[in-house]
């Protein structure tokens, strides 16, 4: 949305006039904040006939929703995103599962994806960020304009996935593509056959790929998750040849999109921001926090679905059994009963209640350690190797998405520090 249109709307908030929240409209998609505004002050719980769903929009019913697994099932969560373009239809994703299944399947990637292992990246993450800047140089020498959302926050997080995975980043280009293209599917209802067709050749392209690695690391352990993933056991038991495949592709899936979008959108703010861009420019430890405040105001992940068990009441509206429900993550960061001041983008921030960035409850994002890591080595390396990094406009194409938030093109002027 451009800035003009971002005025308007908040104007018209202002002067009370009604917003009507449809996550599909393209003015809405692009700039949702004033119409999560209007949800919380005059109706957080919302049928959204686009969707078919109800939206939750205040913090307290969405930590309600997040954390009660057994009413609000998460087993329609990937059908509902993803519906016949999933990779991996004959087992559900982690993050489509109810406990005690999920609980299991999750101890068993716990011993895989633990902090202490993942720390052993941080010197990686460094190296793939150089090396990326280094590729900026050799292409568009040390000055002049890039895509920041493509020529660094689009490959940044998927070759670290890939070193984490233990697959080859010669491939990550094929990767952004697979990613895209299955996250797609979430607007499949919009689409032709031409590009149902392309969704459907990487649904299948990322499914051969990782059955492969499976059976090559099966045979062959090395230092990576994937063969973490089909090594670790509990009680005896290990993952299937199923599970591990559905476990690598969402996480390649979560942990591209989800820091990508990050890494874009912290520079969209210092750009509205320039105060702030100067504070950090000039002490990185600002950094960690900076990083905390994107996460809160302007979240890489917007919306997740959950399923009613039975019949309920959340907010004083009756919800009945089987409804789909849409809990706001990024309208739950700015609840006005939870964070004074929400609109007022604030690195100083004392932040006293969990964020729901990425999620709350039995389906916390296993990812959230990795993604914010990434995001600091990543601007760690940036703010010291470019002297000048800057949008060059203040107009943003997001992307074309009612879920996931990032710009989908960041025109930027940068300079190499001499």
């Amino acid at each position: 949305m451009s800035v003009a249109s971002q005025e308007v709307a908040i104007a018209a908030l202002e002067a009370d006039t009604k917003l009507d929240y449809d996550p599909l409209d393209p003015v809405v998609k692009s700039e949702p904040y004033p119409y999560y505004a209007e949800l919380r002050k005059n109706e957080p719980i919302k049928w959204l006939p686009s969707l078919q769903a109800y939206g939750v929009a205040r913090y307290d019913d969405v930590k309600a929703l997040l954390s009660d697994g057994k009413l609000y099932s998460s087993s329609m969560f990937w059908p509902a995103l993803l519906g016949e373009f999933d990779p991996v239809p004959e087992v559900p994703p982690m993050i489509s599962m109810d406990p005690p299944d999920h609980i299991h399947l999750r101890k068993l990637a716990n011993k895989a994806f633990v902090p202490t292992k993942i720390k052993f990246l941080l010197q990686r993450t460094v190296d793939v960020a150089n090396e990326l800047i280094d590729d900026i140089v050799a292409k568009h020498g040390t000055e002049g304009e890039i895509d920041w959302a493509w020529d660094f926050c689009a490959l940044y997080p998927v070759t670290v996935i890939a070193q984490v995975l233990g697959v080859p980043i010669q491939r990550r280009s094929e990767f952004k593509v697979w990613v895209d293209n299955v996250l797609a599917a979430a607007n499949r209802a919009a689409y032709g056959p031409e590009r149902l067709a392309e969704i459907r050749k990487s649904s299948d392209e990322i499914r051969k790929f990782f059955e492969d690695l499976y059976d090559e690391r099966a045979a062959n352990p090395q230092d990576d998750l994937i063969s973490s993933f089909i090594t670790a056991e509990l009680d005896g038991e290990q993952m299937s040849r199923i599970e591990v495949i559905q476990m690598s592709i969402l996480l390649l899936i979560g942990g591209v999109e989800t820091t990508t979008n990050l890494l874009g959108t912290t520079l969209v703010e210092l750009k509205r921001h320039p105060e702030v861009y100067a504070r950090v420019r000039e002490n990185t430890e600002l950094i960690v926090p900076l990083i905390e405040e994107v996460l809160r105001y302007n979240p890489p992940v917007q919306i997740i679905f959950r399923h009613t068990m039975a019949d309920t009441q959340l907010g004083g509206v009756a919800i009945p059994k089987g409804s789909t429900v849409m809990p706001l993550l990024a309208s739950a960061n700015r609840d006005e009963d939870r964070f004074p001041d929400p609109d007022t983008f604030d690195i100083d921030r004392k932040i006293e209640y969990p964020l729901m960035s990425f999620g709350q409850g039995p389906h916390f994002c296993l990812g959230n350690y990795l993604s914010r890591m990434e995001a600091k080595s990543a601007l760690d390396v940036a703010f010291s190797r470019f002297e000048v990094l800057e949008p060059i406009s203040d107009d943003v194409e997001w992307l074309d998405s009612y879920f996931a938030r990032g710009p989908h093109h960041l025109k930027c002027r940068f300079k190499i520090r001499s």
